[in-house]
């Protein structure tokens, strides 16, 4: 279900994606949920980056939005 990401991605570009629904600022991170709707299916991805630096840290996928964002939110607990 994650996926870990290291280089650096233009945190405006995402931003800017069509897909773009939301930014969470939890303390030293930044949660940015976009999602891609179908016909049939919704993917939604939680990108976290550092609040600092706008580095990619991690990157959560699923079909439901209130599990993307609480595993989001959890690893931003743990990190």
């Amino acid at each position: 279900m994650t996926a870990r990401h290291e280089t650096c991605i233009c945190q405006e570009q995402m931003r800017n994606s069509p897909s773009f629904e939301q930014s969470i600022d939890h303390s030293c991170h930044v949660i940015e949920l976009h999602a891609s709707r179908g016909a049939e299916t919704c993917t939604f991805v939680a990108f976290i980056y550092e609040k600092d630096s706008r580095r990619l840290l991690l990157h959560i996928t699923g079909s439901d939005e209130t599990e993307v964002i609480r595993h989001a939110l959890m690893w931003c607990e743990k990190n």
